[in-house]
């Protein structure tokens, strides 16, 4: 019995990377990878600030941002994702782009796809966060969302959490449950 279970979330963590790695990158132009980008900055700033209206300030204040859009898959004790998205610096308003890899690890089950916002206010930060690293955490999080019904809520403690930025998290969609040690890595991502 405990030997079925093993071979089951063996095979569900196989299939989920295999989904998850064939779904990393945009695909298309050059062209079109960029306006994926515009639609997904415009249409994540303005979710940010209707759900969030305080938010409208630290952007404006800010140093730039970061937004992310992000699907992971948690099957018992493993979990997985990946992502992309950009970082807006203002001053210069140049914007470059990162993809994410997540791997989780603690108890939990479930599918869900969020969009993350963080507001920098320390330009040192932001360019760190261009730059691409490794961030280890442990978090809690639960989400119950089908459109526009529903809700989500998620905390943890993570090296994400040093003074200097604030940090939003939108969900999109989907059902889970999960309390893990999670490590993401985002590294730099070209539009070709």
């Amino acid at each position: 019995m405990m030997r079925a279970f093993h071979l089951k979330t063996w095979l569900t963590m196989t299939l989920a990377l295999l989904i998850l790695s064939c779904a990393a990158g945009l695909k298309g132009s050059k062209e079109e990878q960029l306006a994926y980008f515009d639609h997904l900055e415009q249409d994540t700033l303005a979710l940010l600030i209707k759900e969030h209206p305080q938010s409208e300030q630290e952007l404006a204040d800010a140093a730039g941002y970061t937004i992310a859009e992000k699907k992971t898959v948690k099957v018992p004790f493993v979990g997985v994702g990946d992502g992309i998205g950009l970082v807006r610096e203002k001053a210069s308003d140049r914007r470059s782009y990162l993809q994410f890899t997540q791997l989780q690890f603690g108890f939990g089950l479930g599918v869900r796809a969020n969009r993350i916002v963080v507001i920098f206010q320390d330009l040192n930060k932001l360019r760190e966060a261009a730059a691409g690293r490794w961030h280890v955490g442990i978090a809690a999080e639960a989400t119950a969302k089908v459109g526009d019904v529903g809700a989500a809520g998620e905390g943890g403690k993570s090296d994400l959490t040093e003074k200097g930025y604030s940090t939003y998290v939108l969900t999109d969609c989907c059902v889970s449950a999960s309390a893990t040690i999670r490590v993401l890595r985002a590294r730099p991502y070209s539009v070709e």
